[in-house]
């Protein structure tokens, strides 16, 4: 218990931050919640299927109803 209020101790490093990936990072909102509502999926999930498709929301709509 000592340590966390010692000088360099827990409470004086920055919490770490998650890393995300600069394809996620790019896409809009409002696209990653449009795919989520209508198909019902994750939130991972509908950003990696619109980062395959390269932030284009037409072109991921088209590939989640394509067999």
């Amino acid at each position: 218990m000592e340590e966390a209020f010692r000088a360099g101790g827990l409470l004086d490093k920055a919490p770490a931050k998650a890393t995300k990936d600069p394809a996620i990072a790019g896409l809009k909102r409002e696209d990653v919640d449009l795919i989520i509502h209508e198909f019902e999926i994750a939130r991972p999930q509908a950003e990696k299927v619109l980062a395959e498709n390269g932030g284009d929301l037409a072109k991921t709509l088209l590939a989640l109803v394509t067999p």
